[in-house]
């Protein structure tokens, strides 16, 4: 890549998000090309050359750069947290304690869908139902993402 130092010196995170084959490079390149009105095909080499035509293009790219550092840590905390997910599995494989607090869970959510559907309308607080409901629901969730998520490994994959 033959840049002359000017997108270097403006956009040094765009520059080496491109240059180390970053899974944002692609998007890193079409952001700073929309930002500067190009086509979205466009190069490092044109972005910087346009940068040259266009002196107030720096704030542009400065932009773009905030925009692209944002992209890289939420990548990275993604990926912390699926290492992070995958250890835990690891580590809780034989704690029983998990899968019996799992099913009262389970059982619990259960019963506690069953008394609000049979019980009168008019004795129910529905803010209070409403409220233990919605936190159940994600406790359950967060269950049902622990033994059936995608990035599990159900003894059908080849332990890497």
């Amino acid at each position: 890549m033959a840049l002359k130092g000017l997108l270097k010196a403006v956009a040094p995170t765009l520059l080496s998000t491109v240059e180390k084959s970053s899974p944002i490079a692609a998007v890193a390149v079409r952001l700073a090309a929309k930002k500067l009105n190009l086509p979205d095909n466009s190069t490092p080499e044109q972005i910087e050359n346009e940068l040259e035509k266009r002196p107030d293009a720096t704030e542009i790219l400065e932009s773009v750069e905030l925009q692209i550092k944002q992209m890289e840590a939420n990548l990275e905390s993604q990926r912390l947290g699926n290492e992070d997910r995958a250890d835990a599995r690891e580590k809780f494989a034989g704690d029983w304690f998990v899968k019996v607090f799992s099913l009262a869970l389970f059982v619990f959510f259960a019963f506690y869908v069953w008394e609000i559907t049979h019980q009168p309308e008019s004795e129910q607080n529905m803010a209070l139902v409403n409220l233990t409901l919605g936190n159940l629901f994600g406790l359950v969730q967060a269950v049902v993402a622990y033994y059936f998520s995608g990035s599990m490994d159900n003894g059908n994959q080849k332990k890497r």
